[in-house]
């Protein structure tokens, strides 16, 4: 049986790759003028092809010559900016220009941006002193990340300034030294929107109890001493002697040359709102007694549900309330008037990032108008006041990362406070049971619970039809509504065509 020989023919080696090519220097010659742009700090080469004798450098501050051979330039970028460079033969005929532009290293930038960010159509160019980025990316996260990276390129344009003046003269002609800023133009593709749904809840509870116990007596018909005693304070005259008979008090109010019981000017007691009193009287001896006795318990409740929506990377905000105005001295003695806010206010900033999270940088206020700590403003010249309430303010601020649809606890509050205040005749206040009519007792408590809860969801847009208003549900009232029943609002449902009760026309 016949055999067949197979054969495999030799598997040749693979080529090896080919060094990237160089770039030729730029050739320059025939009067022509050619376009260099240099990055900052690096060089470029030039090639002549007649021999240079004369090179002139317009601005030397910006780029520096220097002749290697006749037919060979170096170029040395020393600032951000332009100028251009002339040669001449030795017939001092022109050879040509060069039109320079030292410019931020952007071959550098553009690799950094295909290493860090890939994918991203991200495209660079120079204006000035400025970088300018321009191009889509796919979400807001990249965009800040260009931007901060481009940033970084200007950064160590500012600090090779500050450690270095790479060999400026002294009388450099150059004033503009500013770094320049990023143009930022980038696009987002695919950009969405953000509803944010926040919930402020809060319960304060507060209790007073309050017993101020105020009495005053005194006695005469003691020889030559009238007694007393006194809870919530007196007044006694003053007493002057007349030479002629120094034993006879004489008071400065002639009202007062009765009874000693006329000189006695006790405090005026007063019972707030609820109380008992009572008062004794014979003819020797007087008894006042005020118990100003009160339980208080209040209850308030705040309740805010808010909603904003607005494209990923976009600030929103929101006032539900009003602002008062405030007036503010000048220095030349007139007044302007400021307005102060107050109310429901939110300001948040949402970032919808590659992995689905978003994430939000919020700013949650909730303020009121008080009545306490009131500042009052007197006008020279004018009987005229200013009152300037007070606010009562609860605010949290902060940045949190959810998926659509998580909720998460922004702010919570769980505040108590007790204040307990006792004022008591000494001796008598330390009697049991008796003793409450000699002291006055004071008894605060505070409880306040808050809670801010924060929702972000991914929004779209509501099928046609199916939005619903606050004022879909308010039908006009009839006459007999109106007259009849002073009613504001009608009781038939409103027809789906024209949005008036049922049986009637528009």
């Amino acid at each position: 049986m016949a055999t067949v020989a197979q054969t495999q023919a030799p598997v040749s080696p693979l080529p090896a790759p080919r060094p990237p090519a160089v770039a030729q220097p730029p050739l320059i010659s025939g009067g022509a003028t050619i376009d260099l742009a240099v990055p900052l700090y690096q060089s470029r080469v030039v090639s002549v092809v007649t021999a240079a004798n004369r090179v002139s450098v317009a601005n030397p501050d910006v780029a520096d010559i220097v002749v290697i051979s006749p037919t060979e330039l170096y170029v040395l970028g020393k600032d951000l900016g332009t100028t251009n460079v002339l040669l001449w033969d030795r017939d001092n005929h022109l050879i040509g220009a060069i039109d320079v532009e030292v410019q931020h290293d952007l071959n550098s930038l553009k690799r950094k941006y295909a290493e860090l960010l890939p994918g991203q159509a991200i495209e660079v160019r120079a204006s000035q002193r400025s970088i300018v980025l321009s191009g889509r990316v796919t979400d807001a996260e990249s965009l800040n990340a260009a931007q901060r990276i481009a940033e970084t390129y200007l950064a160590q344009v500012q600090t090779a300034k500050q450690t270095a003046t790479f060999q400026q003269s002294s009388s450099s002609r150059r004033e503009d030294k500013t770094v320049g800023e990023v143009i930022n133009l980038l696009q987002v593709g695919g950009t969405q929107q953000v509803m944010i749904e926040i919930k402020v809840a809060e319960i304060a509870r507060t209790e007073v109890k309050r017993l101020d116990a105020q009495f005053n007596s005194i006695a005469q018909g003691l020889g030559h001493w009238t007694a007393g005693g006194v809870n919530g304070g007196a007044t006694f005259p003053n007493a002057i002697f007349l030479p002629q008979n120094a034993n006879m008090p004489i008071f400065t109010n002639p009202a007062q040359y009765g009874p000693a019981i006329d000189e006695f000017q006790p405090t005026t007691m007063a019972i707030q709102n609820q109380g008992l009193f009572a008062s004794f009287l014979d003819k020797n001896f007087l008894f006042n007694l005020a118990l100003d006795a009160a339980t208080q318990q209040g209850l308030a409740r705040i309740l805010a549900e808010p909603t904003l929506t607005t494209l990923s990377g976009q600030e929103a905000n929101l006032l539900e309330g009003g602002s008062f105005p405030i007036p503010v001295p000048q220095n030349n003695n007139t007044v302007t008037i400021a307005f102060k806010d107050f109310g429901i206010a939110v300001k948040f900033l949402p970032v919808v990032l590659n992995s689905g999270h978003i994430n939000l940088k919020l700013n949650i206020s909730v303020s009121e108008l008080a009545s306490t700590n009131t500042v009052t403003l007197g006008v020279a010249g004018s009987s005229s006041v200013f009152v300037i309430p007070s606010l009562s303010e609860r605010s949290a601020s902060g940045v949190v990362e959810l998926s659509d649809g998580q909720t998460i606890g922004l702010a919570g509050l769980l505040d108590e406070t007790t204040t307990t205040l006792v004022n008591k005749f000494p001796g008598l206040g330390e009697i049991p049971v008796l003793g409450a009519l000699f002291r006055s007792q004071n008894y605060q408590k505070g409880e306040t619970e808050l809670v801010i809860l924060v929702t972000p969801r991914l929004a779209q847009a509501l099928p046609v039809g199916k939005t619903r208003l606050p004022t879909d549900s308010y039908t006009e009232p009839s006459n007999w509504d109106y007259f009849g029943r002073g009613r504001l609002e009608g009781t038939g449902p409103k027809t789906p065509d024209t949005g008036a009760p049922e049986g009637t026309t528009k």
